[in-house]
């Protein structure tokens, strides 16, 4: 019997240092942040390389910058940096910012008529620089200037052409 009851008390606190690890974990979850950012057109590799050490110089920062596509994703932990220190090591590294890029599933859409429409409302935004719609992938690509507009404006403008962005996009 006293065997048993120790392993009942063994399984109790495995089981609530788990809940407690699982706390842990949604918590650090839920400050991370995820950026991709369209950086200068004459951004060249050795551009790039400064901006990613700059960027990860930073405590909680991972970044990856592509001269090609001339796209820089940024994951980072809120917790430890600021959005503003994440923009400003961009400064740092003599890379000027062309805006924020976003990717939203778009439910609804059918055909061509419908990506139009979706595409039409998005251009129509202040401070959107793209926004294309696809309705073979079912989703919509949007470059815009964060300073200018909204990730939350965005979504409802696509929502008021009757088609719906398919999760909550909160800004970075």
């Amino acid at each position: 019997m006293i065997k048993f009851v120790k392993y009942l008390t063994a399984i109790a606190l495995l089981a609530s240092l788990t809940t407690v690890a699982d706390e842990e974990k949604a918590a650090q979850c839920s400050s991370q942040k995820q950026l991709t950012l369209k950086i200068d057109g004459a951004a060249c590799e050795t551009v790039c390389a400064e901006l990613d050490k700059a960027l990860t110089s930073l405590d909680g920062v991972k970044a990856e910058s592509c001269s090609k596509s001339h796209l820089t994703k940024v994951a980072y932990d809120a917790s430890k940096v600021k959005l503003e220190q994440v923009l400003a090591a961009f400064k740092k590294a003599g890379v000027k910012l062309e805006g924020q890029q976003i990717e939203l599933a778009v439910n609804g859409m059918a055909c061509g008529a419908c990506s139009s429409k979706v595409s039409k409302a998005l251009t129509k935004l202040n401070g959107v620089l793209n926004g294309a719609a696809c309705h073979q992938s079912k989703k919509a690509i949007v470059l815009f200037d964060p300073t200018k507009v909204k990730a939350e404006k965005i979504v409802a403008a696509i929502n008021s052409t009757g088609f719906t962005v398919a999760e909550d996009v909160k800004a970075n």
